[in-house]
């Protein structure tokens, strides 16, 4: 039996077309000191880490793969990384980074092992799905930072650090964080195992004589699990009529969809293409946290039915008329 319904994900790591800056830490976050972008130094771990996680909780992705150790980088490309993650850039970016600084690390503790070394701490960071940090920065949306004058911003840069200052800046706190680091040509850099990561096998068909075409720009991505990534499908309407479609979604292994999670995807709402018309349809997903060892590989299919042949609840098809179903 294969799960056949889009369900939407909830919670604190949820997130939305535009993720949350503290949803996406691989573990937390860090007060950090001004370091190169470029890891090209012989910074101690901590340092690494607090530079890396800055770039991370400031969607600054670019330069926090400067930051990833080679054996991950031979596994995933900076422009797959990037893809699975987005960036933020111009005005959110400044804000972001004012975030970043304001987030504190507690209680530091190294344990090396040769060109292995293990960072933990208690982490305290500013939490950006707060609704005062959300109206505050006007939910991250560029287009309204963009309209604000360059005084307008500095004002709220400012009240942000007022805040922290008083102790009104809402916060998460994390007990006990833990990275990982490799010392790789003189420099430590973040060990991810993206070797190890679960295998995420997308696909996707049209039914019931759909003229689109429905491809996946990136068929397998690699997630660690409790990593939030997104991926997109490609479509297209061949035809010379616009049309209106839907889609949903099967996963295999059938007994195991409850480790995807599937955040947001295009199959919540339906798709209108002019004649010629293609658009890039995001799915935010991730592989959680508790997935047994045992399962390395898990595959989802994307069926885009239209709109007025989309299988009910039940399974039955309405309007089925006379189009002939693809394969």
């Amino acid at each position: 039996m294969v799960t056949r319904v889009c369900t939407r994900v909830r919670g604190l790591r949820g997130i939305g077309l535009l993720r949350p800056l503290w949803a996406v830490a691989l573990g937390g976050f860090l007060l950090f000191t001004p370091l190169s972008t470029r890891a090209d130094q012989a910074a101690a771990p901590e340092e690494v880490v607090k530079t890396y996680l800055r770039a991370v909780y400031a969607r600054e992705y670019g330069a926090a793969y400067d930051w990833i150790s080679l054996e991950d980088r031979k596994v995933k490309t900076a422009e797959e990384y990037l893809r699975e993650n987005g960036a933020f850039s111009g005005a959110p970016l400044e804000l972001a980074r004012t975030l970043a600084s304001l987030v504190r690390f507690e209680n530091t503790k190294i344990a090396f092992a040769g060109d292995r070394a293990t960072v933990t701490g208690k982490v305290i960071y500013p939490n950006a799905n707060d609704p005062a940090i959300q109206d505050l920065l006007l939910e991250f949306d560029e287009e309204r930072l963009t309209a604000l004058s360059p005084a307008e911003r500095a004002a709220r840069v400012d009240q942000l650090r007022q805040m922290a200052r008083s102790g009104r800046l809402p916060v998460i706190v994390g007990e006990h964080e833990q990275w990982e680091l490799i010392r790789e040509d003189r420099s430590w850099r973040v060990f991810l195992n993206w070797a190890g990561a679960v295998l995420v096998h997308f696909d996707g068909v049209t039914k019931a004589g759909l003229p689109w075409e429905f491809t996946p720009v990136q068929p397998v991505v690699r997630a660690t699990p409790g990593e939030t990534l997104r991926m997109f499908y490609r479509v297209k309407n061949l035809a010379d009529r616009r049309i209106t479609g839907k889609a949903r979604h099967t996963m295999d292994p059938s007994e195991e969809t409850g480790y995807l999670e599937i955040v947001t995807a295009f199959c919540f709402l339906q798709q209108t293409l002019n004649p010629g018309e293609a658009q890039e349809l995001p799915v935010v997903f991730r592989v959680n946290s508790e997935i047994p060892e045992s399962i390395r590989e898990i595959r989802i299919r994307y069926e885009f039915y239209p709109l007025d042949r989309f299988p009910s609840s039940s399974g039955s098809t309405s309007n089925l008329g006379s189009l002939p179903e693809s394969p």
